[in-house]
């Protein structure tokens, strides 16, 4: 015979097991956001772009930018700093609405999973975009 305070602890058991499988296992979901602004959310790109900015920010800062952004030089010197004001380290508006500094953001996503390394990452942006402006003066990884 199971004394009672046995059967209470292995019923609280059971009712936390059940919880977990309902709810998850206390794992952490794939998309740890930072605390957005709401200009993030605009559409489904930016927020894939500022979430990609988030997580490889050193490699967002060796990569120019070619939406045109090169001529306000002290606002802008990298990729970066489309999403991150270079002053606050808050993040910035810009890249929100612009469709170059996304589709840069995109294709260093899908270069990383494909493996290759910062430089070669370099070269393929400033590749691409060259005929689409001039680049901010951003150093090389």
């Amino acid at each position: 015979m199971i004394p009672n305070k046995m059967k209470a602890t292995f019923i609280i058991a059971a009712i936390f097991l059940l919880l977990l499988l309902a709810f998850g296992c206390g794992e952490q979901a794939a998309t740890d956001d930072p605390a957005f602004p709401e200009f993030v959310y605009r559409s489904e790109e930016s927020l894939d772009g500022y979430r990609l900015a988030a997580a490889n920010q050193e490699l967002f800062d060796r990569v120019p930018c070619y939406c045109g952004c090169k001529t306000d030089p002290e606002k802008y010197q990298s990729l970066k700093d489309c999403f991150y004001d270079r002053n606050t380290g808050g993040f910035d508006e810009h890249a929100a609405g612009c469709t170059t500094c996304l589709d840069e953001a995109m294709d260093i996503g899908q270069w990383r999973i494909e493996g290759f390394s910062p430089t070669e990452i370099r070269n393929k942006i400033d590749e691409k975009y060259s005929e689409r402006g001039e680049p901010t003066d951003t150093p090389m990884p």
